[in-house]
This record gives C-alpha cells, structure tokens and sequence, in this order.
C-alpha cells in the first residue's frame, strides 16, 4: 500500500525539479537546423573549420544529406571529405550552443562563433559562450555532455 503524506510529496517535487523534464520529454532534432532547407550550421561548411581554420559558408548546389539535415559545403571536395568522416567534421552537441547546454538549455549555434578543441569542433550563440569556454573548456564540454545524454534525440 502507497501512502502519501505531505512530506513525501514535497520530496517528489525537490526531486522531481532537478530533472530536466522539459528538454528530455520530447525528441529534439539532432542538429541545429535553420529553415528553409533544414541546413545543418546555417549553410556553413562543417569542414572549413578543420580545413582552413575558419568559416565558410557552402553552396546551395552542394548539399549531403545526413542525420536529418543538409550539410552545405564550398566544393564536391569538401563534401567528399565530410562523406567519408561526418562524424570527424559534425559539431559537437548538434551544432547547439555549447555554453547553453552545459547550463541546460537549448539555444543554436551561431557558426560565425566557434572554437576547436582537442580535434572537435563547438558553436556558440553569441561571443560570450567561447569566452567562457576559453576559461575551462574541459568542464565546459563535461557539463554539455551530461545535458546532451539525457535528450531524445532524432535521427
């Protein structure tokens, strides 16, 4: 028999807050995407970053569709590249703000804001987020992870 007393409701509840119902208790697209064209990193290359150490934005008549986005990229070179290693070149957490996720939340990526570290690649929603990053990217990306294994994610 289950009983309820006030006591043990307020426990549920002060439990109950700490999970992230709100962010887990729907499927989220696995990649930031901006419309129309569901264009994963709003059209950038994903592979620039790795390649010329910088942005670029793609061309829309260069389109490889992977994990339920377009990935755009500057040439049939780049997007040779990106085919035979998507997982090498994608950004990490979806193209969604690292910084946004390590504090649990969702916000885009904005590709014009990123950092490399040890090989991957992570966007921010505005300059602050890699500023931030740059202080302790390590716990950073700790926190994020932990965000990002508790959503439901689309394929």
């Amino acid at each position: 028999m289950l009983i309820f007393s006030r006591r043990s409701a307020l426990g549920f509840l002060a439990i109950a807050s700490l999970y992230p119902f709100g962010a887990a208790a729907k499927t989220m697209p696995r990649f930031s995407t901006s419309q129309p064209g569901n264009l994963a990193l709003q059209g950038y290359d994903t592979t620039a970053y790795f390649t010329v150490s910088a942005p670029a934005e793609g061309a829309a008549d260069i389109v490889v569709p992977w994990k339920g986005a377009n990935w755009q990229f500057v040439s049939a070179v780049e997007a040779a590249l990106f085919t035979a290693a998507p997982d090498a070149y994608a950004p990490q957490f979806g193209g969604y703000c690292t910084r946004a996720m390590s504090e649990g939340a969702l916000e885009p990526g904005d590709p014009e804001v990123w950092r490399m570290h040890k090989g991957k690649l992570y966007v921010f929603y505005a300059p602050r987020g890699g500023k931030v990053f740059d202080k302790d990217p390590d716990a950073m990306v700790a926190k994020a992870a932990a965000f990002w294994a508790g959503l439901m994610l689309s394929e």
